[in-house]
């Protein structure tokens, strides 16, 4: 699962940057750095334990899944951030990145929840430059951020594309499948920040009471 930065939002030509990646701490255990996770999914591939390990989980998911009768309530927020969201009931762990690009450098701010081996739910966040903003196309602007989320992905195809706002401003609703990923994400443009709110699991599409509350309770702050 990738987090992207339009790079050069023009109108019909934008490309798209990838921040970062975190589809393999979606499948592992989480890990306190990029480099000791990969070095730990090279060593259990390589033992072929990460597969069974994965089965495993899913097996897991599936017991919960059926045992779990109701979703945590208590709301996360983020005042620099701007945003309010319940992260089932979690608090999520944040990180930002500083990323060079034709803009300049952008900072994008994340906040991971990882609910299993093969399930998270993410939301990150950065602004661009207002005079960019204004001299693009919101739309263009979110129809690439979504190339990107896809290409970067590997999305075969989608099950769901949809137009959505949020206190009217535009957004882009959509999710699909990358294999055995399933990914399902919500983009906002709002004035010169883009919002993405992610969900993704390994086998099948996150359950819809689990999706109904992330997504449902996202809402902007002042």
């Amino acid at each position: 699962m990738g987090f992207f930065i339009i790079n050069n939002p023009k109108k019909q030509k934008m490309k798209i940057q990838v921040i970062t990646s975190i589809a393999a701490s979606i499948l592992m255990v989480s890990c306190s750095d990029s480099d000791s996770l990969i070095a730990e999914y090279e060593e259990m591939e390589s033992l072929g334990k990460l597969r069974s390990e994965i089965q495993l989980e899913k097996n897991n998911e599936v017991l919960a899944d059926s045992a779990e009768t109701e979703i945590p309530s208590e709301i996360y927020e983020s005042e620099d951030g701007r945003f309010k969201v319940n992260f089932l009931g979690a608090t999520p762990e944040i990180s930002s990145e500083s990323v060079p690009t034709e803009l300049g450098d952008i900072e994008i701010t994340m906040f991971l929840y990882e609910k299993s081996l093969t399930e998270a739910y993410i939301i990150g966040y950065n602004d661009y430059p207002s005079a960019i903003v204004e001299a693009g196309s919101t739309a263009d602007m979110l129809a690439g951020g979504k190339e990107g989320v896809i290409n970067s992905m590997g999305v075969t195809h989608l099950d769901l594309e949809e137009e959505v706002s949020i206190d009217g401003h535009s957004g882009l609703h959509f999710k699909g499948v990358a294999g055995t990923m399933h990914v399902e994400y919500q983009m906002y443009l709002v004035e010169n920040r883009l919002y993405q709110i992610g969900v993704i699991r390994d086998g099948s599409y996150v359950t819809q009471d689990r999706v109904d509350t992330f997504f449902g309770t996202f809402e902007l702050t002042d």
